[in-house]
């Protein structure tokens, strides 16, 4: 290849990035923070080295932990003339290899057989025959939840490399907390294990395992593989756990031709079984490995790159050196507290409602919680405000069979009863879907899951206008249409409101961090230093979200009356609230600055109403909002005339 092809894929690298596509072919390791361009630098390493000829690209086994970033990957890698590059997750990888080498695992067939995974066909039915053998119980009669949690240990306990006997103790000592004594999973796991054995059957979590074994185990395989494979690249090499390290070993052989690319900072799915210390110790493990720290922050603002800074500053999980942000200044952070829940949904449709109007497209908006059911008042606080959302995992709260089983429950409650109590119905189709308001499940499984998922429709129900609820048919119905509006396509335009965990990899221009309180950001469950450590970084990765923009939201008061702290992790952000307790919540102008001019109280109500919409009135009648400004909303009442009136409960949304 000429000068000029090489000197297309060193334009426009930093020094640092140039750095790192530079280093031999040896072991190399790149600490590469947020935004500062980690897949350009690693793809443009691999197309350098095949230019120059120190690396051809078909003895390149580039691996990534999702599809869509192993594609990605080989779209830039064809775009710099090194499109023959395999680029694939760690189990594509692995599932390839067996087939091709299958006869030599002395199992039946032609090639593995996998069991399924989507929850409806043989795999759950091996665990449920499982567990039903050491609850003595029948298969059919064990709980749904069980099942999920069984799923569950297996996924980690496999990502780990762990027996049956080896997961009992580790889970003990980790705190994993599933719907069951630990001893009963351990033992669902032998049967499940000899099961599989006896049918000749493997799991998507054994394609590692095997994969390794025969590498290990099988010279003619490991001489064949190692021959195919010379370089390896690892991208995301903070996420990788000990059974696809254990197979990138079986590839390598002893041999050091490796480079990684990851975050510490971005370390978030321990709970996966991931061990970031495979990227803090690599140079442990390879003494003589070059090591390039990448700073240069292109994606958000000096003031979002220095609250992630002061976040992480000190921590012993922070390691490399500080970012440095290259976006210029922006908007500072702000923090606002909030009386309550209700007045913190309506400070986040305020604050979207702030952005929007100032030129910020919708979908580069982001409101980010910590956890799944959270989401659940916030979309209908925005929804109900004309803001168009979209769940970022893709996911419809109202599709959760225990929350379909209650919505039917109810509708045909309705249809004999329409004007029954509304609350009084709803209490007794909660404890028939085996609600207990004071009873929640231990652990963190799917049995807690279920239960916060019931609690949040129960919430969500409290939180609605009083003319949702006057009788049961209304109810029901209004719970049908925000059901249905689940189903809806965003279509274009369409405000992110995802957990944390979702959003790790992808960035917008305003990011809003919802229920930012202790208990949440960190998670109540969060226990040991290394849990603690890793809540810390999910609070960075939610910050390094933001382009420009960065809010975070907390409430003083759950519902139900339980008070609550705010989140240590927002001292990073600002060093004080930004209005004192009682205050009610502070509204913020486009730049950042939070403004005084404007009541908390009557702003958090006005914002449940927007232009056109229809209310009512105690006084004045049926009207149409023509205007929502300064904590005021102005109804034209037609024969009465408009008014201008500061909202309270005699005027109702219809």
């Amino acid at each position: 290849m000429g000068d000029a092809a090489v000197d297309r894929v060193l334009a426009g690298l930093d020094e640092q990035q140039t750095a790192a596509v530079l280093a031999p072919p040896g072991p190399v390791r790149v600490m590469a923070g947020a935004g500062t361009g980690k897949t350009r630098t690693v793809t443009h390493r691999i197309a350098y080295q095949h230019l120059t000829g120190a690396v051809p690209t078909d003895v390149v086994l580039a691996l990534t932990h999702s599809t869509k970033a192993a594609g990605e990957m080989r779209d830039r890698l064809g775009r710099l003339g090194a499109g023959s590059v395999q680029a694939r997750t760690f189990h594509a990888a692995a599932l390839r290899q067996l087939r091709y080498f299958w006869r030599a695992t002395g199992l039946p067939g032609d090639g593995p057989v996998l069991l399924d995974t989507d929850g409806r066909g043989a795999f759950y039915r091996y665990l449920r025959t499982a567990l039903g053998a050491v609850l003595r119980t029948p298969g059919r009669d064990v709980d749904a939840a069980l099942v999920t949690d069984l799923a569950t240990e297996l996924t980690w306990a496999a990502a780990r490399d762990l027996t049956a006997d080896e997961y009992a103790e580790q889970a003990t000592a980790a705190g994993r907390r599933p719907g069951m004594p630990i001893p009963a999973v351990a033992g669902a796991m032998r049967r499940y294990t000899a099961a599989k054995r006896e049918a000749g059957v493997l799991d998507f979590a054994d394609l590692l395992t095997f994969c390794a074994r025969l590498v290990e185990q099988d010279d003619d395989v490991a001489t064949t593989v190692r021959r195919q494979y010379a370089a390896f690249v690892v991208d995301e090499y903070q996420d990788t756990d000990p059974a696809q390290q254990r197979l990138l070993d079986a590839w390598l052989g002893g041999r050091d031709h490796l480079a990684v690319v990851g975050d510490a900072r971005q370390a978030v799915y321990a709970f996966k079984g991931a061990d970031t210390s495979l990227l803090r110790d690599f140079t442990v493990r390879f003494p003589h490995a070059v090591t390039v720290d990448l700073v240069r922050d292109y994606r958000s603002t000096t003031q979002v790159v220095d609250a992630a800074n002061r976040l992480m500053a000190g921590r012993p999980e922070a390691a490399g050196p500080p970012l440095v942000g290259m976006l210029g200044d922006g908007p500072a952070p702000v923090v606002v507290r909030c009386d309550n829940e209700d007045d913190e949904d309506a400070q986040i449709v305020t604050t979207v409602r702030t952005w929007l109007r100032a030129g910020v497209p919708a979908q580069e908006i982001a409101v980010l919680h910590r956890f799944n059911v959270q989401a659940v008042p916030i979309i209908a606080a925005l929804r109900d405000a004309g803001i168009t959302v979209v769940a970022g995992d893709g996911s419809a709260y109202f599709d959760r069979r225990e929350i379909v089983q209650v919505l039917a429950r109810l509708r045909g409650r309705a249809s004999e009863a329409p004007d029954d109590d509304p609350v009084a119905a709803l209490d007794d189709a909660l404890t028939q879907a085996g609600y207990d308001p004071d009873d929640p499940p231990d652990g963190t499984g799917a049995a807690r899951e279920r239960w916060d998922a019931l609690d949040a429709l129960r919430a969500l129900v409290a939180s609605l206008p009083v003319h949702l609820t006057r009788t049961l048919r209304t109810l029901s119905a209004d719970l049908d249409r925000r059901a249905a509006e689940d189903h809806a396509p965003p279509g274009r335009g369409a405000v992110t409101v995802t957990t944390i965990h979702r959003a790790k990899g992808l960035e917008w221009d305003a990011c809003l961090v919802a229920r930012a309180t202790d208990g949440s950001l960190p998670s109540v469950y969060a226990t040991t230093s290394a849990e603690l450590a890793e809540e810390r970084r999910l609070a960075y990765v939610a910050t390094t979200r933001a382009r420009r923009h960065l809010v975070a939201t907390w409430a003083a008061g759950r519902r139900g009356g339980r008070p609550a702290r705010r989140s240590p992790y927002l001292d990073a952000l600002v060093p004080a609230p930004v209005r004192p307790v009682g205050t009610g919540s502070a509204p913020w102008s486009p730049s950042g600055s939070p403004s005084s001019d404007r009541g908390a109280g009557t702003a958090a109500a006005a914002a449940r109403f927007t232009t056109g919409q229809r209310v009512t009135h105690d006084r004045h009648g049926l009207g149409r909002v023509v205007d929502v400004r300064a904590g005021k909303v102005t109804v034209d009442f037609g024969s009465d005339g408009r008014r201008t009136l500061t909202p309270d409960s005699r005027l109702v949304a219809l």
